[in-house]
């Protein structure tokens, strides 16, 4: 559900987070921060999977999870990780 329009979050980056940006590509790097943008008007986009934790999500962007917390009070995303996706096996009868 996007934030009512005139009530943007503030997107904060963890210090881990900021060594995991180091190890982008450039392609990388740009689909990660457009996807920054994204969350500071919808914390919540399309895609989104909730982790265990309240207030704990991931989104995938291209080869890469990033993973994030909202403080709803604060208006808050503090971004703890940005990690590859893990790699699935095939599925058995494909």
């Amino acid at each position: 559900m996007p934030a009512p329009e005139g009530h943007s979050y503030h997107v904060e980056v963890s210090a881990r987070a900021s060594k995991d940006f180091e190890a982008l590509d450039a392609e990388a790097l740009e689909a990660v921060h457009q996807a920054l943008d994204t969350l500071e008007t919808e914390p919540r986009p399309r895609g989104l999977r909730r982790r265990k934790a309240a207030h704990h999500y991931s989104l995938g962007v291209g080869l890469y999870r990033i993973l994030y917390t909202v403080d709803e009070q604060a208006r808050l995303i503090t971004i703890q990780r940005i990690r590859p996706r893990r790699s699935r096996p095939p599925h058995p009868g494909a």
